[in-house]
């Protein structure tokens, strides 16, 4: 575009003018908007993760002790003796 210090700026001029910084400006506001929903999601899964884990850790364990016995019934066995009501 050439200089218009002189001469007014017509609609047409002034779309394309602001037209990149207004895009910037919403793209930005966009992505904040995304980045803090996803923080919330996260922060909801924490609680779910940690029971994933203690479960993993309690079927490992009771397979364990379980032994060689009846090498079929280990995971089943595992997830019997793990249930929230059973930890408790």
């Amino acid at each position: 575009m050439t200089d218009h210090t002189s001469q007014k700026l017509t609609p047409r001029e002034m779309v394309r003018a602001h037209a990149y910084p207004v895009l910037a400006a919403v793209s930005t506001l966009a992505l904040i908007g995304i980045a803090t929903g996803l923080h919330g999601i996260a922060s909801a899964l924490v609680p779910i993760a940690k029971q994933a884990g203690y479960q993993n850790l309690c079927i490992e364990e009771a397979i364990k002790a379980f032994g060689d016995r009846r090498p079929e019934m280990k995971h089943l066995i595992g997830v019997t003796e793990c249930q929230p009501s059973r930890a408790e």
